[in-house]
C-alpha cells in the first residue's frame, strides 16, 4: 500500500518536474539571449551618443576658437576695421591667420572673411568682390539679420570651378563678435572630415552611423539601402540641431531572429499553463485522501492531542514564528514612515508629485502630515562654511549637530503658532515647508521672526552659523517647487549679501544688478596696469570688487569673472620672461585658483586675492629691476608721459635722446611693458584727448595739437580706430552723460 501510494505520487508529479526543469533551462537561455540583445542595443546607442559628443566637441572647439580670435586677434580686427581697402599687408596677415587656424584645426576645409563696408571677400586661397565670389548666395542669406549665426546644414561649396564642389557645413560668426556690423567669418568643414573623425568608432561592415542636419538632409553618403539597415537609436544635438542615427546593417534580420525568441517564449508560457492545469488536476486527485485524513483528525482533535504532541508542537512553533515575523514587519513599516515622508517631501519641492487631491489627503492621513492650510512657503537653511564644519567635527558630532538644528526648529515652531515640515535635502541644506492660514503680511512677519530666532540660537549655541533663503508664499501644492527654487536662488547671493542672515526676494530686488559683460573691460584695464607695474591697479581692483557687490552678482557670476581675471593675467604673463612665468605657475596661479574655489564671501575673496596679487606684483617689480635696461625703459616711459604732446615723439627721438639703436629700443620696450611703443604713445595721447574733449570746448585742431598731432584729420582717424567713434561723437556722448 505504501509503495503504491509512493509510486502514484511520484509518477503524478514527474511531468511537472520535467516541465519545470525544461522551462528553467529555457528561461535561462532566453534571459541570456535577451540580455545580449539589450547590450547590443545599448552599445549601439552609446555609439551614436559618442559620435554626437565627438563631433559637437570638435565643432564647439572651432566655434570657441573663432569667437576668441574675433575678440582678441589684432590681424582680424585690423582687417575688418581697415580703412585702407587695398592694404596688402593686412590682407596677407589675415590670410596667414586663416592658415594658422586651419593648421591648428585640420578638420577645417576652408575659411573666408567678408567685409561689409566694401563687399570684399578674402579666403585662404583667393580674394574677390562679393558679387564675383562663388559662395555669394550663402553669404547673402547669412547676412540676413534673422538668419542663424551658427552651424549650417549640409551644403555644396565650390571655391574653384577646376576643383569642383564638395559637401560642407559652415559656421558663420559676425565681426565684431557682439554686433557683427563690420563683417562675418565663415568656416567650412567638409562632411568627409566629420565622417573620418568618427570612422574608428564602429565597424562599417556590421553597423552604421547616419547624421542629418536640421532640415533632414544626410551629411554622409549612405552606402547601404534602407532595406539593409535598421535604426536602433536617434539622438538630436542641442548644439547643432542635427540628428544622429545608428543601427545595424541587416538589422531587420536581427529583428526577425529576436522575434523568434518571443515565439518560443509564448510556447514556454503555454507549456507552463499546461503544467499548471496538470498540477491542479493531480493535486486535486491526490488531495482527496489527505482531506479525508484531515477531517478525521479534526474530529478526533482532543483525544489525539496528546498522542500527536510532537506534530502540534511543531505547528505551534511555526505559527509563533509567523506571528513574530508579522510583528517585526509592522515595526519596520512604522520605522520606515520617515523615508516615505522624505520621499514625498522631495517630490513636492522638485515638482514631481503625481498625486491627486484625494491621494494627497490619503498620504497625509497615513503619514500624519498637515494638508488643510491656505498657503505654503519653502525656506532653505544652509550651513555656512560647511567644509570647515566637516574638518572641525567628526561624522558622529556632525550628525548630532544637524539633529540639534532640526530639533530646535520643531520646538520653536509651536511658540509662533506655525506648522512646518522639515527635511535634509543635501548634506548642508535643511529645507523647511511652512504651512500658514493667516494673511500674507502677518504670516510672513511671523515666519521671519521664527527663523531669525533659529539663526540667533544656532549662532550662540552650536558654534557655527546658518543662512536662510526664503521663497515666496504659494497657494497651490503644485507651486511649492517654485517657492523652493526662489529660496535656492536667494542663497546664491550669500557671497555678496553676507552669511548668517535671512535672504528674501525683496533683498535681491532692492539691488540693481549689472551686466557681467560690462566688467570684462575693467578686468582688462586692471591687468594692463598690473603688467605695466602701475600702482593704480589696486584702486581699479577695489572698484571692481565694489561694483560686483553693488551689482548683486551671484557666486557663479563672481567666480566666472575672477577666473577671467586669472586667465587674462596668465595671458599677459605668457609674453614675459621665463623667470616671471615660473613664479606665476608655481605660486600665483595655484593660490588664486584655490582662493576662488574656497572663499565663502566676496570680502574674504578680495582680501586673500589682494595678498597674492601684491606678493606677485612685488616679485614682478624685483624681476624687472634686475634686468639690465629696466631703469632705461622706465625713464623712456616717464619722458613719453611728460612729452606726449611733442609731435616729434618717435622711436628715433628716443634713440637719439638715450643713445640707443631705434630697433633695439622697440624690442626692449615691448619686452618690458608688453606693448609696442606706438600703442603706448597712442594710449597716453588718447587718454589726454578724452580728458580735453570732456572738460574743454576747444576745436578738434586745438585738441589734436595739445596731444601731439599736427593734423585734426589724422587725430580723428586714430581716435575713431581705437575708441570706435569720432572725437565729436565722443564729446557729445560725454555731454549727454553729464546732463542726465
Amino acid at each position: 500500500m505504501r509503495k503504491t501510494l509512493f509510486n502514484r505520487l511520484l509518477f503524478s508529479y514527474m511531468p511537472i518536474f520535467i516541465v519545470v526543469i525544461t522551462f528553467t533551462f529555457f528561461v535561462f537561455f532566453q534571459i541570456l539571449s535577451e540580455q545580449s540583445r539589450k547590450e547590443a542595443l545599448n552599445a549601439n546607442k552609446m555609439l551614436s551618443l559618442q559620435a554626437m559628443r565627438l563631433i559637437d566637441t570638435s565643432l564647439k572647439a572651432i566655434d570657441n576658437m573663432v569667437m576668441s580670435e574675433t575678440i582678441n586677434n589684432k590681424q582680424l580686427i585690423d582687417f575688418f576695421n581697415n580703412e585702407e581697402k587695398n592694404n596688402i599687408f593686412i590682407n596677407i596677415s589675415a590670410v596667414k591667420k586663416m592658415q594658422d587656424m586651419i593648421s591648428y584645426y585640420p578638420m577645417i576645409d576652408s575659411i573666408y572673411f567678408v567685409r561689409f563696408e566694401d563687399n570684399f571677400v578674402l579666403s585662404n586661397a583667393t580674394s574677390d568682390q562679393l558679387s564675383n565670389y562663388r559662395d555669394e548666395p550663402f553669404i547673402k542669406k547669412a547676412m540676413d539679420p534673422l538668419a542663424s549665426k551658427q552651424w549650417s546644414g549640409v551644403r555644396s561649396f565650390e571655391q574653384f570651378s577646376a576643383i569642383g564642389s564638395k559637401p560642407v557645413v559652415s559656421l558663420v560668426r559676425g565681426a565684431p563678435f557682439i554686433t557683427g556690423e563690420k563683417g562675418m567669418i565663415v568656416v567650412n568643414v567638409a562632411t568627409d572630415s566629420l565622417q573620418n573623425s568618427i570612422a574608428d568608432l564602429y565597424d562599417s561592415k556590421t553597423s552604421f552611423i547616419g547624421i542629418r542636419d536640421a532640415a533632414g538632409n544626410d551629411l554622409f553618403s549612405d552606402l547601404h539601402s534602407k532595406e539593409q539597415t535598421k535604426i536602433f537609436s536617434n539622438y538630436i544635438s542641442s548644439y547643432t540641431g542635427w540628428s544622429y542615427q545608428s543601427g545595424l546593417i541587416n538589422g531587420k534580420l536581427f529583428h526577425v531572429i529576436s522575434s523568434l525568441y518571443n515565439v518560443w517564449f509564448i510556447i514556454g508560457i503555454a507549456t507552463i499553463g499546461g503544467g499548471f492545469v496538470w498540477l491542479l488536476y493531480v493535486t486535486r486527485r491526490n488531495s482527496r485522501p489527505l482531506e479525508q485524513i484531515v477531517a478525521r483528525i479534526r474530529g478526533y482533535r482532543l483525544p489525539l492531542s496528546k498522542e500527536l504532541g510532537d506534530e502540534f508542537s511543531f505547528i505551534e512553533s511555526a505559527l509563533s514564528n509567523i506571528i513574530e515575523q508579522s510583528n517585526q514587519y509592522q515595526q519596520k513599516h512604522h520605522e520606515d514612515q520617515h523615508l516615505r515622508k522624505k520621499y514625498l517631501f522631495h517630490q513636492l519641492i522638485e515638482g514631481d508629485m503625481g498625486l491627486t487631491h484625494e491621494e494627497w489627503i490619503g498620504e497625509t492621513n497615513s503619514l500624519q502630515l498637515p494638508y488643510s492650510f491656505d498657503k505654503q512657503v519653502v525656506l532653505v537653511i544652509e550651513m555656512d562654511k560647511y567644509s570647515d564644519f566637516c574638518c572641525q567635527y567628526s561624522r558622529r558630532d556632525q550628525n548630532l549637530l544637524k539633529f540639534a538644528l532640526r530639533s530646535v526648529i520643531q520646538e520653536l515652531a509651536p511658540k509662533y503658532e506655525l506648522v512646518l515640515w522639515s527635511e535634509w535635502t543635501s548634506a548642508f541644506q535643511l529645507s523647511v515647508m511652512v504651512f500658514v492660514d493667516s494673511e500674507e503680511e502677518a504670516s510672513t512677519s511671523i515666519t521671519h521672526k521664527l527663523f531669525e530666532s533659529v539663526r540667533v540660537w544656532v549662532q550662540e549655541n552650536l558654534k557655527f552659523t546658518v543662512t536662510v533663503g526664503i521663497g515666496e508664499q504659494v497657494a497651490e501644492l503644485s507651486s511649492v517647487a517654485n517657492s523652493y527654487k526662489e529660496a535656492l536662488r536667494a542663497l546664491k547671493y550669500k557671497i555678496v549679501l553676507g552669511e548668517n542672515r535671512l535672504i528674501t526676494s525683496e533683498h535681491i530686488a532692492n539691488h540693481g544688478q549689472v551686466e557681467v559683460f560690462s566688467q570684462l573691460n575693467v578686468i582688462r584695464s586692471i591687468i594692463q596696469s598690473f603688467r605695466l607695474l602701475e600702482d593704480e591697479w589696486k584702486t581699479k581692483y577695489d572698484k571692481l570688487i565694489n561694483e560686483m557687490k553693488l551689482g548683486l552678482l551671484t557666486k557663479d557670476e563672481i567666480t566666472n569673472l575672477m577666473n577671467y581675471l586669472i586667465y587674462f593675467l596668465g595671458l599677459e604673463i605668457s609674453g614675459m620672461t621665463k623667470e616671471v612665468q615660473e613664479i606665476w605657475m608655481r605660486d600665483g596661479l595655484p593660490r588664486l585658483s584655490k582662493i576662488i574655489d574656497e572663499c565663502h564671501s566676496l570680502e574674504q575673496m578680495r582680501e586673500e586675492s589682494l595678498t597674492v596679487l601684491n606678493s606677485f606684483f612685488t616679485g614682478l617689480k624685483e624681476a624687472q629691476n634686475r634686468r639690465l635696461h629696466a631703469a632705461t625703459i622706465r625713464d623712456m616711459r616717464k619722458m613719453i608721459e611728460e612729452e606726449y604732446a611733442n609731435p616729434n615723439m618717435s622711436l628715433e627721438y628716443l634713440s637719439s635722446t638715450f643713445n640707443i639703436n631705434g630697433k633695439y629700443v622697440s624690442k626692449l620696450f615691448r619686452e618690458e611693458t608688453g606693448q609696442k611703443f606706438v600703442d603706448f604713445l597712442i594710449d597716453i595721447r588718447l587718454q589726454a584727448a578724452k580728458r580735453l574733449l570732456t572738460e574743454t570746448q576747444g576745436s578738434m585742431q586745438e585738441v589734436a595739437e595739445q596731444v601731439g598731432y599736427t593734423s585734426a584729420i589724422s587725430f580723428s582717424r586714430v581716435f575713431k580706430k581705437v575708441v570706435g567713434y569720432s572725437p565729436s561723437e565722443f564729446r557729445e556722448e560725454a555731454a549727454r552723460r553729464q546732463i542726465g
